[in-house]
């Protein structure tokens, strides 16, 4: 199995989450490089976030079989 294969969707969810937090820092009023450093911490958590929803539902769903 390709790296790609995680490697897409696991940057696609850290630049969405990006997006949203320099976004929102933006519309607070926060510098460059604070929306920056905003942006970069909600990408990290949201990938953290999205990877143990997985693992939980990959879980859940072994146990039933």
């Amino acid at each position: 199995m390709s790296i790609l294969v995680f490697a897409v969707p696991a940057l696609l969810v850290v630049v969405a989450g990006y997006a949203v937090g320099f976004t929102v820092a933006g519309w607070c009023g926060a510098s460059a490089t604070v929306c920056e450093g905003i942006g970069w911490t909600t990408g990290l958590v949201l990938l953290v976030a999205v990877v143990v929803a997985a693992l939980r539902w990959h879980r859940r769903r072994t146990r039933r079989m």
